[in-house]
């Protein structure tokens, strides 16, 4: 962990090992906007506010394929 004043920055690997994810899930979760993060030279950081951000916001997943409307059955 890296501590800028009261802004505490965690680097990809710790993120992935507190919460059992992978560093490619984690870098996923970041292209797709779901986890705000910055690339500093080689390294990702994520701040502790963006962590918490993720937890509070709801994600709805992908529509299932399925049955919508004008969609025989």
């Amino acid at each position: 962990m890296i501590e800028l004043g009261n802004v505490r920055l965690f680097t990809l690997a710790e993120v992935s090992k507190k919460l059992g994810l992978s560093k490619a899930s984690l870098r996923r979760y970041i292209r797709d906007r779901r986890l705000a993060g910055q690339k500093i030279g080689n390294s990702w950081l994520i701040s502790e506010a963006a962590l918490q951000q993720f937890f509070l916001s709801p994600y709805v997943g992908p529509k299932k394929p399925g049955k919508g409307k004008g969609q025989k059955r």
